[in-house]
């Protein structure tokens, strides 16, 4: 019995001499790869409901709904963009370029996860009547809602 003890001793003095510092250094990867994982899992949903409402975007620009597209952005979108401007842009964008079919798929995407929320930036190639239309466009995925906060479009047809 003498032994058990013994051991028992060895191992209390053991575990009395670690501080908290030593604790918090021996989990600290364990916590880090675990954010890590919940970020990217955040980070890979955001980014689906991100392409299903690209996907309703490219709807409503080829059904003409600009104001539906500028109601449904995010607020900080409608803050930098008044809604005439867009409503000229985006007409300028559909009269130069044609019909577009719609993409099946995203280019590349970059997702930015945080604690405030979630940025996925989306890039699409179109083929449209009169030529190829490449876009940019940024969603603010927070609650579980992708909201439009950026678009871009360009294609040399445009330049001239």
């Amino acid at each position: 019995m003498d032994t058990l003890f013994e051991d028992s001793k060895r191992l209390q003095s053991w575990w009395r001499g670690r501080s908290v510092r030593f604790w918090l250094a021996v989990s600290s990867p364990l916590l880090i790869m675990g954010a890590c994982g919940w970020f990217a899992a955040r980070a890979k949903q955001a980014e689906s409901r991100a392409e299903r409402e690209a996907a309703v975007l490219h709807q409503r620009l080829e059904a003409f709904q600009y104001d539906v597209i500028y109601e449904a952005a995010a607020p900080a979108f409608r803050a930098a963009v008044p809604k005439t401007n867009l409503y000229k842009y985006l007409a300028a964008i559909r009269e130069k370029s044609g019909a577009c079919r719609a993409p099946a798929q995203p280019v590349s995407y970059f997702a930015n996860s945080s604690t405030s929320g979630t940025t996925v930036n989306l890039r699409y190639h179109l083929e449209c009547a009169n030529g190829a239309l490449d876009e940019a466009i940024a969603f603010d995925v927070q609650d579980g809602a992708a909201r439009l906060l950026h678009y871009q479009a360009s294609s040399p047809f445009q330049m001239k």
